[in-house]
């Protein structure tokens, strides 16, 4: 299956703004500062990570704020953490990724408020809107900023590489353990969207070319577009997801495939963090005599990637550290 034939199938696009009385938000809008957003658990807590380019103004803020904001140098950026409850209006982040079908493309803060961008199946366009119509205020401080039916990844993708360039990686690893996630990409030609969720086990859409017969722990969320949504839970990468989450790398677009008995891994992350990404993954050790990774393509982002994407680029195993 290719990835243009699923393509199609989530595409609708909502984008929500949340507007807070807020240190971090008042002085985002007053020197326009773009920043994007991870959440991610440590603990019982959710953390929001923003990564702020290194300017006079962000580092002005990081000083004015040392209380507030645990900051981190990277060296061109500061990582800048705060947990979740100090946002009153952001618990229905919550609620949206809750949602079957729900794929979170990019949370950002810029210019004082704080962006929602995510897609999610026509079906569930009822429930959506539903929520939306619950939570806008009269104060504005939760507002929609548009609701289209057709916007897919490919327009998001092509979108973010003109604000951030992006870098295309794919990479397998071994098929290590039966959860339903494997069993249903080795069964049947089917291609997965992991989505951003919070949990111990990540979650992912799975696109099929055929209907899902087989007995497994799936929910069905499109007969028609032969939409399942399931869950996975590979320790290589979940150990890949803690470190990148740790490290506040951020993934645009996220794939899953099973080829030749290897579980195939493509996504796309802005390039300043490429390298970083292949430094971090370059240590990871399975207890294998060879390591468990192999690196299969790594370039900037073209449209051409998703209309047709190299199935046989390189294999190049990855273990020794980069300079």
């Amino acid at each position: 299956m290719l990835w243009r034939e699923v393509y199609d199938v989530v595409t609708s696009r909502c984008v929500l703004s949340i507007s807070e009385n807020s240190p971090l938000f008042e002085y985002s809008a007053r020197h326009e500062i773009y920043a994007p957003i991870i959440v991610h658990k440590v603990g019982d807590s959710t953390i929001l990570t923003l990564t702020m380019k290194k300017n006079e103004n962000v580092d002005k803020l990081i000083a004015l704020f040392p209380s507030k904001f645990q900051a981190e140098d990277k060296g061109k950026s500061w990582l800048i953490r705060s947990p979740l409850e100090l946002f009153s209006d952001i618990s229905i982040i919550d609620e949206i990724i809750k949602i079957p079908s729900v794929i979170m493309q990019h949370l950002y803060l810029k210019n004082g408020k704080l962006f929602i961008d995510f897609r999610f199946h026509e079906s569930k366009s009822a429930e959506i809107s539903n929520l939306i119509i619950e939570h806008l205020t009269d104060d504005g401080k939760i507002a929609l900023e548009s609701l289209t039916p057709r916007s897919g990844a490919i327009s998001f993708l092509s979108e973010m590489n003109s604000m951030i360039p992006i870098t295309f990686i794919s990479y397998s690893v071994p098929l290590l353990n039966a959860d339903p996630l494997e069993r249903l990409l080795s069964a049947d030609d089917s291609i997965a969207e992991v989505e951003k969720k919070l949990g111990l086990k990540y979650r992912a859409l799975i696109f099929s070319r055929s209907p899902l017969t087989k007995q497994d722990d799936f929910i069905t969320i499109s007969k028609e577009d032969n939409l399942y949504e399931t869950w996975g839970n590979n320790p290589i990468l979940q150990e890949i997801r803690k470190i990148v989450n740790d490290k506040s790398i951020l993934r645009l677009a996220h794939f899953l495939e099973v080829k030749e008995g290897r579980l195939i891994v493509s996504f796309f992350i802005p390039t300043y963090d490429a390298m970083e990404f292949i430094r971090l993954i370059s240590k990871i050790d399975f207890n294998t005599e060879k390591h468990p990774i192999k690196l299969r393509s790594f370039q900037a982002y073209h449209e051409g990637i998703i209309n047709k994407p190299d199935r046989e680029t390189y294999s190049y195993k990855i273990g020794v550290p980069l300079k």
